[in-house]
């Protein structure tokens, strides 16, 4: 079935699409330097072909149209509008995840990378989140693998080339299970790592490879989830950071330290969609009470992750960010006014509200006849604006869980007092060499 006959038959002769409720963010604020763009990577155990992964790229992208798109623009709002063609398949670079030319005509929203063993997906965020770029690289993996006659298993689990599509992979499913709630409490500024930005280019990773049984173990120790246990250590790194500074007598005005946590509604609610669906929990330490003990921190991680992912809670942001769209006079806002209210909210509050990030897809599974090829899975994290500095990435496959920083300052304190903390608790941290 070929991506015409796919864009007839699915979605009824409309050349164009509406943005998800997340996607109406990014084209405000996107820039040269908040790109919005996020990789995942599968390493192979041996090197690409690339006669072949060309192949396996137009036949898998034609089983996802609703990914071959460019961004259009109208009176009111922003649209996606369909090409029908693949994606462009570039050798990976030294500086991952910049930014693609949105307000070009045509212009893909997403690209393939290849390098050595490696085959890495770059996706803006106004097309999908990782779960669903996840799906769409575990179906790149299996038509690569499979026109390379290395497997020729059923692919269970796996989204197939000729499989029929599904409208629920494209539907906006904030908008489906929207319902007017209460709005959240709000949140104040937070404080920020105050180390200097690099001078450009300024994105470095740092990449390190940890045993996902050694942290599962830690973890369990302590009653918590491997992101509880991480997200413990993260806020304790920053918790001596702080410290520092204090005890150097500079000024410390916001004393609120916050880690947004992304979270993957599919696991919430009954929807199969693979554009994004994801909100956040935000726990923090208030460190005008003083300073904590690592299992305090635990503890209250713990309370505060467990409290806002129970789906009533969850309902409540999504209600908030939904809701804002609803309103009368929001709809009747040209286009331009719209962009320039969003990136000043967004200058203003958003960006100044969190210490740090923390994305987890989790473990990546696939189907034991592919396994033997594959080495390892790796994400990173799109490029942290000015204010936030520095956002971690985990995920992990089989017993290899890939941890990335993306980093945009002159210092990798953050990052060294994090893996020594998981060194002194008996976790092998295996340090990477970083682009």
């Amino acid at each position: 079935m070929n991506g015409e006959t796919l864009l007839n038959g699915v979605f009824h002769g409309k050349d164009w699409m509406e943005l998800d409720n997340a996607a109406k963010l990014f084209p405000a604020i996107i820039s040269d330097d908040l790109t919005s763009v996020f990789r995942l990577t599968v390493a192979l155990k041996e090197p690409v072909r690339y006669s072949i992964i060309k192949d396996a790229v137009v036949v898998t992208s034609q089983r996802f149209p609703y990914f071959n798109v460019s961004l259009g623009s109208g009176i009111f709002w922003h649209f996606l509008e369909f090409h029908n063609k693949p994606p462009r398949i570039h050798t990976e670079e030294a500086i991952p995840c910049t930014a693609f030319a949105i307000k070009s005509k045509h212009e893909p929203l997403y690209r393939i990378l290849v390098k050595g063993n490696r085959i890495s997906v770059e996706f803006i965020h106004i097309l999908t989140d990782g779960a669903g770029a996840l799906e769409f690289l575990k179906s790149l993996l299996f038509t690569y693998l499979t026109l390379s006659g290395k497997q020729n298993g059923t692919g269970e689990g796996i989204i197939l080339p000729d499989s029929p599509i599904s409208h629920e992979e494209f539907e906006d499913a904030y908008n489906r299970f929207f319902k007017p709630l209460p709005p959240p409490q709000k949140l104040g500024k937070s404080w920020h790592l105050p180390f200097r930005l690099s001078q450009k280019p300024g994105t470095k990773v740092i990449r390190a490879e940890i045993k996902t049984c050694e942290i599962l173990e830690v973890s369990k120790r302590y009653k918590a989830t491997l992101t509880e246990y991480f997200a413990s250590v993260y806020f304790f790194a920053l918790q001596k950071i702080f410290n520092s500074v204090k005890t150097n007598k500079r000024i410390v005005k916001r004393k609120i330290l916050r880690i947004e946590i992304p979270v993957n509604l599919r696991n919430i609610y009954p929807s199969k969609t693979l554009r994004n669906f994801s909100l956040f929990v935000m726990p923090e330490i208030d460190m005008r009470l003083g300073s904590y003990t690592f299992e305090e921190i635990l503890r209250s991680v713990q309370y505060q992750m467990r409290l806002n992912t129970q789906e009533k809670q969850i309902s409540r942001f999504l209600s908030s960010n939904v809701s804002y769209e609803k309103y009368f006079i929001v709809k009747i806002l040209p286009l331009f006014i719209k962009n320039m209210a969003i990136a000043s909210i967004y200058r203003g509050i958003a960006s100044k509200r969190l210490t740090g990030l923390i994305t987890n897809p989790g473990r990546v599974t696939v189907p034991p006849e592919l396994e033997k090829f594959v080495d390892y899975f790796e994400m990173i994290s799109t490029p942290p604006n000015r204010k936030l500095k520095v956002s971690c990435s985990l995920i992990s496959f089989r017993d290899k869980l890939r941890i990335c920083f993306t980093n945009i300052t002159e210092s990798a304190d953050l990052e060294r007092l994090i893996f020594k903390h998981l060194k002194e608790e008996g976790i092998h941290v295996k340090i990477m060499k970083h682009f």
